[in-house]
């Protein structure tokens, strides 16, 4: 990882050890990817257009190792890059923002920030600030830093556990839909 955040614009990433390339948008669109949970919008979602097309292809292969699931771990992986923390603490922060506005808004301006130009990474920063700056006391800001960056209980567990969707059932599931629809085409 380098220091600080991914810049927007192009970020190779290896996936089976094959570069591919990631379009970094403008922070605001990260940090609403983020607020929405919305993972695959990063992944393929940002692939540049013929990685991603070949992902795709390979995502409705059901017998290639690159499924939904690979592309999941792979954002877990990324998202210090993009956000400079986990996915899930983004996430929360991001949507913390978007659903108090005008309060993150107005802390912003009082630090002088400028939220529209910011990147993801000053984004997520900037909300984990305003947050700790209302703690009043430390037992507060430490059930805040468990509340925002505690990994979830379907990783809390082993680190490693599959999240909902993802279980083998699901997943085979998914590569019968898959198989069919691609049978569909032909």
């Amino acid at each position: 990882m380098r220091f600080g955040p991914a810049a927007p614009g192009p970020l190779v990433i290896r996936i089976d050890g094959d570069p591919y390339t990631l379009l970094v948008p403008d922070g605001r669109t990260l940090a609403g990817i983020a607020a929405a949970g919305q993972w695959p919008q990063l992944l393929p979602g940002l692939l540049a257009d013929d990685d991603r097309a070949e992902v795709d292809a390979r995502l409705r292969d059901p017998l290639d190792p690159l499924g939904m699931y690979a592309c999941w771990r792979i954002i877990l992986g990324l998202a210090p890059e993009l956000y400079g923390t986990d996915w899930w603490a983004a996430s929360r922060l991001c949507a913390l923002a978007q659903e108090r506005w005008q309060d993150w808004s107005a802390w912003c301006v009082k630090h002088g920030l400028d939220a529209d130009t910011a990147s993801a990474h000053r984004i997520v920063s900037s909300v984990w600030g305003w947050m700790s700056d209302g703690a009043r006391e430390d037992r507060d800001l430490h059930k805040m830093e468990r509340t925002i960056f505690d990994p979830p209980p379907e990783l809390r567990r082993t680190r490693t556990a599959v999240p909902k969707g993802f279980s083998e059932a699901e997943m085979a599931a998914q590569a019968r839909q898959i198989a069919a629809m691609a049978g569909d085409d032909e």
